[in-house]
């Protein structure tokens, strides 16, 4: 890996196995076997005083005894031991270590305490660590294999130039299993482990660097810091390298107990999903996906968008199809009268010639290929249409393999996206196979496996052409936020809105009255109908406790809602500091909606938004980003609702002032930035988006510091 800091990691002049075994059983016995069986090139240096050979090489009973040139030690000793050995690595020369055993941070507060001791050990030498707890890397190209396990066993990994850093041995080894089992080769894989010191990130950016890598797959259970895995994404989108990314550990598990709407509804998934849009990064779910996303991307055509055409000689595939495109948001395209023309004239006249393109069974033979040819062309050269689905589902032997190939010697100076379903078994389609892989054209297993991997390349591609702004980011200078008090503090409504307010979000017109003094009148200024709120850092949901009372039309039932939103506060929170009674003025023409900020503890302050009022944790219809973020993306965030179109108007409804409510959006993201070393959260909810040109209003705010 030329440039990088890693190139003795990956190719190392030799390695020393620390704590070497005769018996190939254990993983240190394992790793010697391996490297000699592979036929790794450098020196192989096992190392354990009780041994004076391992099988047939020379034992040393130190590292200080390896007197040949040494970057890689492989440690398999008790985690007792581990520091003082790398102390002794670093002390050699030694500038790499793979530390295989367990016993340290997992273990509770002893193996907290070893932990350190051997990361201060490796950095006070400038040792590199991958693990512990690890099952090591390997280097498929140059056959090093600093490694033991299933990594060291069949099937072997040929080469490629797919990439992997893997948080779990043994069932990220899996994934990469079932790629290699789909004939995708690789290059580099890392198996991280507890990631004490080298870690997922810094392993990406390692990948995006060699000119080789041109594919990077993560398999991750957490991070532990979320700007720098983002970081390493962005460097990999610069570079157009697609980073694929199966995440585990998804279960919906909320932030840490909070008061607010929005610490209740956001689980740490959701912010990984924000991050991983906001970086181009390519999630998969499960194996099969992970295949496919694999040859789609390795094959190096980009979709430019998501209007599709499809090929078939089954009409029960395209209603397939059709139902998948649906679910992944793809668009059969119509097509262009030249188009269907030339269509009616080379396919039978059963033949559909609307999308999808339904040429009936049977007609996929070698006395057709050239009609099916000329057919394929016209729909290539449609300008409607940005990918192709060709289905093969039966076809097999001879036959498809001569079809393949005129398809194939077609598609070589095109540059759209094409890709195959066929549904036959392997040793039926070996020479169409052969004939599509030459190509880099991906064969898929089912219709709605090629709607999604349609729909992931038009994401990436889209990613790809918004990348300068997505690696750029938002910058957002540091200034002074008025009305924050020093230290830990909740600001009320009327303390958060105003709060609000002085940062550029309208909120409601409002006046405090003091809970002891019910109201003759309005105050100035404000027409009825009104709002009465309690206001209390202490209550955070007052709706909940009937400390809220709307529609207030008259003097009179004013000052029976000030004594009952007083008198139920007491009664519900007896202990609660009671700072006023808050009457805001009424906006009833309005949708509500909901914007929060979590501070994450590993991506920072997080924004969600959607629908709000009492309905936010009921519905939840959200969506986050990673903040700050400008107007583009609050303008995304609009439109990935489920319930989006209730902004454009339905049911004779106006359309709604959707830019002033990205203003709000991208402001409260700023704010959350500016706040970042301070911010618990921030709950807004509802924002009252009123009709197009009326704006967008905060009705209630709870802003939390630290």
């Amino acid at each position: 890996m030329p440039d990088s800091d890693f190139t003795r990691m990956f190719n190392p002049r030799g390695i020393a196995i620390i704590g070497a075994s005769s018996d190939p059983t254990k993983p240190s016995g394992q790793t010697v076997r391996v490297l000699q069986q592979h036929g790794y090139q450098g020196g192989i240096y096992p190392v354990n005083p009780k041994y004076p050979e391992v099988g047939d090489r020379k034992g040393f009973a130190s590292v200080s005894d390896i007197s040949e040139p040494c970057d890689v030690a492989v440690i398999a000793l008790p985690a007792a031991h581990v520091p003082a050995a790398i102390d002794e690595c670093g002390r050699h020369g030694i500038r790499f270590a793979v530390v295989f055993g367990g016993g340290f941070r997992e273990a509770g507060p002893e193996g907290i305490a070893l932990e350190a001791r051997m990361l201060n050990a490796a950095r006070s030498h400038g040792v590199r660590l991958i693990g512990p707890n690890c099952l090591g890397f390997v280097n498929i190209h140059q056959r090093v294999f600093a490694s033991f396990g299933s990594i060291t066993r069949p099937p072997v990994l040929q080469p490629g130039p797919v990439s992997a850093v893997i948080q779990s041995g043994g069932f990220g080894n899996s994934l990469v299993i079932q790629a290699a089992r789909a004939g995708i080769g690789f290059r580099y894989l890392v198996a991280s482990g507890n990631e004490t010191d080298i870690k997922a990130p810094e392993m990406i950016r390692a990948f995006v660097d060699d000119p080789d890598t041109k594919v990077i797959l993560a398999y991750l259970e957490g991070i532990s810091d979320g700007r720098a895995f983002m970081s390493a994404a962005r460097y990999a989108l610069a570079a157009g390298k697609p980073l694929v990314v199966l995440k585990a550990g998804n279960t919906r598990q909320g932030l840490t107990a909070a008061a607010s709407h929005t610490a209740c509804m956001t689980g740490s998934y959701d912010i990984y999903r924000a991050a991983f849009r906001q970086c181009g990064v390519v999630e998969v779910h499960d194996f099969e996906d992970t295949v496919d996303t694999l040859r789609c991307l390795l094959a190096g055509r980009r979709a430019q968008g998501c209007n599709v055409a499809v090929m078939t000689g089954s009409g029960g595939s395209a209603v397939n199809f059709s139902d998948a495109a649906d679910e992944f948001g793809l668009v059969l395209a119509p097509l262009a009268e030249t188009t269907r023309a030339i269509l009616k004239e080379n396919l039978p006249s059963i033949a559909s010639t609307h999308n999808p393109i339904d040429y009936t069974a049977g007609f996929v033979k070698e006395s057709n290929i050239p009609r099916y040819l000329n057919s394929l062309q016209a729909v290539l050269a449609d300008p409607a249409i940005d990918q192709v689905a060709l289905f093969f589902a039966t076809a097999s032997g001879e036959s498809f393999r001569n079809v393949a190939q005129a398809v194939t010697g077609l598609l070589k100076d095109i540059h759209k996206s094409v890709m195959v379903f066929s549904a036959m078994p392997p040793e039926m389609t070996v020479g169409a196979m052969q004939e599509f892989k030459m190509a880099n054209i991906p064969v898929l297993g089912s219709p709605r496996r090629l709607a999604a991997a349609m729909r992931m390349l038009a994401d990436y591609s889209a990613a790809l052409e918004k990348r300068e702004y997505l690696i750029s980011g938002h910058a957002v200078a540091d200034r002074l936020l008025p009305g924050i008090p020093a230290g830990a503090a909740v600001l009320d409504e009327h303390a958060g809105k105003q709060f609000l307010s002085a940062m550029g979000i309208r909120v409601t017109r409002d006046a405090l009255l003091p809970v002891n003094a019910a109201p003759a009148a309005l105050p100035e200024g404000m027409q009825f109908p009104v709002a009465v709120k309690i206001v209390s850092k202490d209550i955070a949901h007052k709706t909940d406790i009937d400390a809220v009372r709307l529609h207030i039309s008259n003097n009179t039932a004013l000052s029976e809602a000030v004594a009952a939103v007083v008198a139920n506060a007491r009664k519900a929170a007896p202990s609660a500091a009671l700072s006023g009674v808050l009457v805001s003025e009424m906006v009833s023409d309005a949708v509500e909606t909901i914007i929060g900020v979590v501070n994450d503890p590993l991506f920072g302050p997080v924004v969600a938004f959607g629908l709000g009022g009492v309905l936010a944790e009921t519905m939840h219809d959200l969506t986050y980003r990673i903040a700050p973020f400008d107007l583009a993306t609050a303008r995304e965030m609009v439109g990935e609702l489920r319930a989006s179109a209730i902004f454009s108007g339905v049911r004779g409804q106006a359309p709604r002032d959707i830019e002033a409510l990205a203003r709000t959006l991208a402001t409260v993201s700023e704010c959350a930035w500016l706040l970042r070393d301070r911010i618990v959260e921030l709950d807004i909810n509802p924002v009252l988006v009123r009709a197009q040109g009326l704006g967008a209003v905060a009705a209630d705010a709870l802003l939390v510091l630290r």
